[in-house]
């Protein structure tokens, strides 16, 4: 069974001025998956209003949550409410795409030693293979691809 990441229940606050947010500052989290914009992509619930395709901000200080008008709407919740939140880590599964598989499986050694990267590294290569917008150029990246799986001296560019 999948464990949350957060399951506790906070107070609603608010910043400052002028059209300042609704947020929820929880405790910071270690160990989870941060973009490079200190985001972390998760799903839930806020009391019982579904999270998806969420984003938190994980921070110095602490984690935080923002909680938009329309939700605090469907929850009739406003500053300084109470909130029960249960939060996972909405991660989608690494799919590699189906025409560098057939590639990759065509020659073993460089399908063994891709698929010993880690999901972050496997998703770069995959990213920038099918960044192309034409077929041509998806060929010859698949093709600088595996050039750079049997010598990493090859620039993938």
């Amino acid at each position: 069974m999948e464990k949350p990441i957060i399951d506790d229940t906070f107070i609603l606050k608010k910043g400052e001025g002028k059209g300042a947010w609704t947020f929820v500052e929880m405790p910071i989290l270690t160990n989870v998956p941060k973009k490079r914009n200190s985001t972390v992509r998760v799903r839930g619930f806020i009391d019982s209003h579904e999270l998806k395709d969420f984003n938190i901000w994980a921070m110095k200080k602490g984690t935080f949550l923002a909680v938009k008008a329309d939700i605090r709407k469907a929850i009739k919740k406003e500053q300084g409410d109470s909130v029960k939140i249960v939060l996972y880590l909405d991660e989608a599964p690494m799919v590699i795409p189906e025409d560098f598989l057939v590639c990759l499986k065509e020659e073993p050694k460089l399908h063994k030693k891709f698929m010993a990267f880690d999901d972050k590294r496997k998703k770069e290569i995959s990213d920038w293979i099918f960044a192309a917008t034409v077929d041509e150029e998806i060929v010859r990246r698949i093709g600088k691809a595996l050039e750079h799986l049997e010598n990493e001296k090859v620039k993938l560019s």
